[in-house]
């Protein structure tokens, strides 16, 4: 039992001892896995007390450009660098143009420093996102300092306005060889001139690339020659053209049946109506030639027209009742007027053929009463006449009918022509020679400038009426005058006020129609006679019918102390007031042309006396009157 126990324990002995071995065997590894542990931890925990450190902080051994930024925040930083912007935009650049240099700073051509780009450019270095990567970084910036260059932002359109600015600073236009010719007619030709001009992309160019140098750069400008367009020898055509036309004078001219007209155009006139003229052929090449300038030309020739030009004149003629046929008391004369048209383009064709003479065209039309032809009038006899009579007009009366008349003496009338009165007749003003005489007012007869000259239309509108021609315009007196109703009935006046009232009447036949006049004051009368051809015509004029007749009042007595005392004066003559109504029918064989129905309304109209003083005036005293002629 004993020795059961004792080996018992010996055996517990024997384990405990064999336990122990084994863990004697354990305990070195055991000691170097918790000194390696404790070492991990201690790093982890410094790697982790650095990051907190440099949280918002940039790690130490980070400069930007030369400045140590380590440990400062990104805003820091960028006040920082905002301090030192200047010194890296202060690079200068010179620009050699010509003989001038012009010195431009980096800021001035469009250079600036993004510092807030630039600080967190910098920020960023040892945060990569990957731990080894950025511990490497962290352990690296130690030994080895990291560089950020700052950011350079630039502005390419800041340097394309400063080259730009040159090129239009220093651009020479070319100068193109001109045409010239002085005041004498002489032709040079100034020669032509190299233009130059900045190449600005190549410029351009040359000024970045020197913007981004590290130390100041001297860029030259590229400059280009500009060829001009035109050479001396482009225009040497033209001024042997211009020399050849400037030779000697120009001479136009025209030349009508044996008469010949001619001007002299001078070399230094001729000169300022030529100009330059370029064209281009088909295969794209410039040619050069000398044309007239239309404006000056042609302002030229207006010059001529002006001379060259003359109405046509109508033959005066009368006709010779004894010798039954007609004369020509003046020969007409044709019109003539330059042809502007041609006659420029014959100038203009001098340019390509020059001559020394240049054939004007000038029209040359006969006039309407051609003295060489007047068998084509038709003014073969007498086809109508009217007489009227004017005894006891005043002379001043009298003198404004034969000066009436005498307008109308050889007036010609072409068919299908309207004849008006006021058209011959012309103003009828004392300047003209009419005297003062009695004419119709609106309601009274007074003193005025041509009275009578309404003798003169009545006795032509007689003529008109019974000869049968178209009467057009027509109208009566406001009272009947005696002098109108001598060997006359009643209804066939026609009154006329320049320039208002009218008498017209048409030649509506195939002739011509001659007028001519007659007055003799000795027997106070005055003649219309028509010579034509007789056309065959039927005229019937019906006697005047009567109606409306009004009573005149009774006279009626004026004072006027210019009179001698007991003195009396009869100004106007009583008339009865009436209607009458005249027909006329003008036919032509079976045909009727005119149907006509010429009405009169004549007002009734009182006896007029001017008295002197101490007459009595109820009753004109038989004889004391003193006879004045009527009214027109």
């Amino acid at each position: 039992m004993e020795q059961t126990k004792e080996g018992t324990m010996s055996q517990i002995i024997e384990g405990i001892s064999y336990k122990l071995n084994q863990l004697q065997s354990l305990w070195i590894p055991l000691l170097f896995v918790l000194t390696t542990g404790t070492i991990l931890l201690l790093a982890l925990f410094t790697v982790l007390g650095y990051q907190t450190i440099y949280i918002n902080r940039t790690y130490p051994g980070v400069f930007i450009a030369d400045i140590d930024v380590s440990g400062m925040p990104p805003t820091e930083m960028t006040t920082v660098l905002e301090t030192r912007t200047s010194e890296y935009l202060a690079r200068s650049v010179t620009i050699n143009v010509e003989n001038e240099q012009l010195v431009y700073t980096g800021q001035e051509l469009g250079l600036r420093v993004d510092t807030s780009l630039t600080a967190n450019k910098a920020y960023a270095v040892g945060r990569s996102g990957n731990l080894l990567t950025d511990l490497l970084t962290h352990l690296t910036l130690l030994i080895r300092p990291h560089t950020v260059e700052p950011i350079i932002v630039y502005d390419s359109g800041t340097t394309d306005q400063i080259v730009q600015q040159l090129a239009d600073q220093y651009y020479q236009a070319p100068q193109d060889a001109r045409f010239v010719i002085d005041g004498t007619g002489q032709v040079t030709i100034v020669p032509s001139q190299l233009g130059q001009q900045i190449h600005v992309e190549t410029t351009q160019a040359d000024i970045e690339q020197a913007i981004f140098s590290q130390n100041p750069q001297i860029v030259t400008v590229v400059t280009q020659k500009i060829l001009p367009t035109v050479r001396e020898l482009d225009l040497e055509t033209a001024r042997q053209q211009a020399v050849t036309l400037l030779a000697q004078p120009l001479r136009l001219g025209y030349q009508h049946q044996d008469e010949t007209v001619q001007w002299q155009l001078e070399p230094q006139s001729l000169a300022t109506m030529i100009k330059l003229v370029k064209t281009v052929d088909g295969a794209g090449k410039k040619q050069f030639s000398i044309a007239f300038e239309e404006t000056t030309t042609k302002a030229y020739l207006e010059q001529l027209a002006v001379t060259i030009q003359i109405e046509p004149i109508n033959a005066k003629l009368v006709f010779d009742d004894e010798a039954n046929s007609l004369q020509v008391v003046q020969p007409s004369q044709s019109g003539r007027q330059l042809d502007m048209e041609n006659s420029y383009q014959a100038i203009t064709r001098l340019a390509q053929n020059p001559s020394e003479y240049v054939p004007l065209t000038v029209i040359f039309t006969p006039p309407p009463i051609d003295s060489d032809n007047l068998e084509a009038l038709g003014i073969k006899e007498v086809v109508g006449e009217s007489t009227s009579y004017f005894y006891g007009s005043s002379q001043g009366r009298m003198n404004n009918i034969e000066l009436a008349a005498s307008k109308f003496n050889g007036v010609i009338i072409p068919p299908g022509e309207l004849f008006s009165f006021n058209h011959y007749l012309g103003p009828v003003t004392a300047e003209n020679g009419y005297d003062e005489s009695l004419i119709i007012g609106a309601e009274r007869t007074a003193v005025g400038i041509g009275g009578g000259v309404c003798q003169v239309s009545t006795t032509v509108f007689r003529a008109a009426l019974f000869t049968g021609f178209e009467i057009v315009e027509r109208w009566a007196h406001g009272y009947r005058v005696g002098w109108y109703e001598t060997n006359a009935t009643p209804g066939l006046d026609a009154t006329i006020y320049t320039p208002d009232v009218d008498f017209k009447f048409r030649n509506d036949t195939d002739y011509h129609l001659l007028i001519q006049t007659e007055t003799d004051l000795d027997i106070s009368t005055i003649i219309f006679r028509f010579y034509s051809t007789h056309s065959g015509r039927d005229v019937v004029v019906s006697s005047p019918h009567i109606e409306n007749e009004v009573k005149h009042g009774p006279p009626i007595y004026e004072e006027d102390s210019a009179l001698p005392r007991g003195a009396m004066e009869q100004i106007d003559w009583a008339k009865d007031g009436l209607d009458v109504t005249v027909y006329r029918t003008v036919s032509e064989g079976d045909t009727v042309l005119h149907e006509d129905v010429v009405f009169s309304r004549y007002r009734p109209w009182q006896a007029v006396y001017k008295v002197g003083p101490g007459v009595v005036t109820a009753t004109p005293p038989s004889g004391q009157a003193t006879r004045t002629p009527a009214p027109q």
